[in-house]
């Protein structure tokens, strides 16, 4: 097990995912963390933390590498947490459990001399041996993890039947639709025929694993292989060109998944990918 930490504005409970203000920190965050692995959360310095939690030990968090956007959680927001209208911390991992440390908190100073810098603040770092056994040996209670709140149909990549837009009912997600995603083509394989799945999501990669987490092909169910994958500045327009993609097979679309069409050779699903992405504004 591995002790990391990261420095916040404040910390609530219940406890709300490991938020993180750029993409590349998160990954690189589900890139080191491993099951049962714990991160460490102490108030930063700034006039944006409440004076009685400036570098004090907070609470402490085990996180999963599951992906999610922060907004799809009740946050207590304040107007600073927002630039231009956006999200400061957009990006997220859920967690699995969750403990504050009891009053009276410690000073971070009590505990490590380094001085840690902005990759605690805007990302985790991994903390020495003498420093992670010193802050396990505080007195602390566990607290509630927040839900989700927001609908499975806001998750990129989960199967929707000709739903609306994402992202624009739920005023709290508003951001996302200025983020970079992509629309992906992944082949959908079982025993019995092959098909494609047509959608979009922030990470193809993860979405593409999630998807065989669940069907679990080692046990004789569906594999999903990511084929294509083109990036958009938006996620307006990845989805614009998943929309566009499934109204032009709509007649082949599977009846118990509209993101799925078969059969069709992989040629045809191609010559339409590669017209879009030419003249995205004929379609």
């Amino acid at each position: 097990m591995a002790i990391y930490m990261t420095k916040t504005w404040g910390f609530d409970a219940p406890c709300g995912p490991l938020q993180f203000g750029e993409r590349g920190r998160m990954v690189a965050a589900m890139q080191v963390l491993r099951p049962g692995d714990l991160v460490v959360i102490v108030g930063t310095q700034g006039k944006e933390t409440a004076e009685a939690d400036r570098g004090k030990i907070l609470g402490m968090v085990e996180p999963t590498t599951e992906s999610v956007p922060s907004l799809a959680f009740r946050l207590r927001t304040r107007p600073e947490d927002f630039v231009d209208g956006e999200y400061r911390w957009p990006w997220a991992l859920k967690i699995r459990d969750a403990w504050q440390f009891d009053e009276p908190r410690r000073s971070l100073k009590n505990v490590s001399t380094r001085s840690f810098g902005m990759d605690a603040a805007s990302g985790i770092v991994a903390l020495l041996e003498a420093e992670a056994a010193a802050i396990l040996a505080l007195p602390r209670t566990r607290i509630a993890v927040m839900p989700a709140v927001v609908d499975e149909t806001l998750d990129p990549g989960v199967a929707r039947k000709r739903a609306p837009p994402p992202m624009t009912t739920r005023r709290g997600v508003m951001f996302l639709r200025n983020t970079e995603a992509f629309t992906y083509l992944m082949s959908v394989e079982s025993h019995k025929h092959l098909a494609y799945k047509i959608g979009w999501a922030f990470d193809v990669k993860l979405r593409e694993r999630q998807f065989n987490r669940a069907s679990m092909p080692e046990l004789g169910g569906a594999r999903y292989k990511a084929v294509l994958e083109q990036r958009w500045p938006t996620a307006r327009q990845a989805f614009r060109m998943e929309q566009a993609l499934l109204k032009s097979f709509d007649a082949i679309r599977h009846p118990r998944n509209s993101e799925i069409v078969w059969p069709i050779p992989l040629g045809d699903l191609q010559k339409a990918w590669t017209r879009y992405v030419n003249h995205p504004s004929a379609a």
